[in-house]
């Protein structure tokens, strides 16, 4: 998926003054401009593209109708990426929930063997991924995904989580130590 050129802030701050004037075709601009880094966030969250696209629409809608409550145009990216950070880890754990809801109903019917194959592993540790990411608080899951997955330094992580660059830290040292508790057997 290509975004597109990239905006300087002067334009981001264009494009959402236009859309705040009512000019449709300026969001559709942000999204073409944002929606390749929302959708990377959202996967690194969620797991799979498709959970993370429903993701990235839902934070479009989301953002589309709030942007008259965006205090400064020039932050609509870091404002942007605390949407759909949100968004995904609301998804993760409803998925979560939607799976072992599933699992407990298919276990108590029968059995089921694993499938064989190479993919299982990389199945199983993506869903085990998803599930440790889900038991984090969402700001050590927001904080570990941005600092971790999207390489984003501590200060930028704490511009998007609206906290300071110490706090930022602190919430990925938390969600690391807690990640290689819940990934143990993965790590070794």
């Amino acid at each position: 998926m290509n975004d597109g050129p990239k905006a300087s802030i002067d334009d981001t701050v264009m494009l959402v003054r236009a859309t705040r004037a009512g000019r449709r075709e300026a969001f559709d601009r942000l999204v073409r401009l944002h929606q390749r880094r929302a959708l990377q966030a959202a996967v690194a969250i969620l797991g799979t593209a498709d959970e993370a696209a429903d993701a990235v629409q839902d934070t479009f809608v989301k953002a589309y109708l709030s942007i008259g409550k965006l205090k400064q145009p020039e932050n609509f990216g870091p404002w942007l990426l605390r949407i759909v950070t949100n968004a995904a880890i609301s998804r993760a754990r409803t998925v979560r929930r939607r799976k072992d809801r599933r699992r407990l109903a298919t276990e108590a019917v029968k059995d089921v063997p694993a499938q064989a194959g190479h993919t299982q592993p990389t199945l199983e540790l993506r869903e085990a991924v998803q599930v440790a990411m889900s038991r984090l608080s969402s700001k050590e899951a927001r904080a570990i995904s941005l600092f971790g997955l999207q390489d984003l330094s501590h200060k930028e992580v704490a511009e998007i989580m609206n906290c300071s660059a110490e706090a930022a830290r602190w919430y990925v040292f938390n969600a690391r130590k807690k990640l290689k508790v819940l990934l143990k057997e993965y790590l070794e």
